[in-house]
């Protein structure tokens, strides 16, 4: 199974890390606010998609309130930073 590490900010955010032990390198993040979709699903208002230097997804950002963006389960393995 694979390896998926959930910090908690102090501001209500979150970051869901899917390789937390490759220590990839951020490489492009894109945020999912600009999508015409982003209208109708508000929770893309606050994620950007982050991609590490071979263009594979390493992590979410959760830059709005994390409690209603990320499942309960995710929450509560979550860690504070």
């Amino acid at each position: 199974m694979a390896e998926v590490r959930v910090t908690l900010d102090a501001a209500g955010g979150a970051y869901v890390s899917l390789a937390p032990s490759s220590g990839a390198e951020i490489r492009d993040s894109v945020a999912l606010d600009e999508l015409d979709e982003a209208q109708t699903v508000s929770a893309l208002d606050g994620i950007v998609l982050d991609f590490d230097f071979y263009g594979r997804l390493a992590g979410i950002r959760v830059t709005g309130a994390a409690d209603s963006i990320l499942p309960s389960a995710l929450l509560e393995q979550a860690e504070e930073s």
